[in-house]
């Protein structure tokens, strides 16, 4: 989550079930409170996950992400995605699907 004047930081949810199993299941609900302007980055693990000697570090990705959102002004939302692609690696070193939604406010 980016709001108008602070920095990116990550929003802590309980996981969801997996898409397409336990359609019965029910998933845990999170309300926030968001100013005009938030702008809302929700994606796959296969944006953010990357290889390491040590396994994977899905952490050093969610890092980067945050950073190509402090770095960009999200005025083009087209720019922002292919500057987070980039910024992230995943553009040229993914292993995983991504997919990548942002929602702003």
């Amino acid at each position: 989550m980016h709001a108008p004047g602070s920095p990116p930081h990550r929003v802590e949810l309980d996981p969801w079930p997996l898409l397409g199993v336990g359609l019965d299941t029910p998933c845990p609900v999170t309300r926030l409170e968001l100013e005009p302007g938030t702008l809302l980055a929700f994606y796959t693990d296969g944006l953010v996950e990357k290889p390491t000697a040590a396994g994977i570090d899905a952490e050093r990705g969610t890092d980067d992400l945050a950073a190509v959102l402090a770095d960009h002004d999200g005025a083009d939302l087209d720019d922002l995605i292919e500057a987070l692609l980039r910024g992230t690696g995943a553009a040229s070193s993914h292993t995983d699907d991504i997919a990548l939604l942002l929602l702003r406010l």
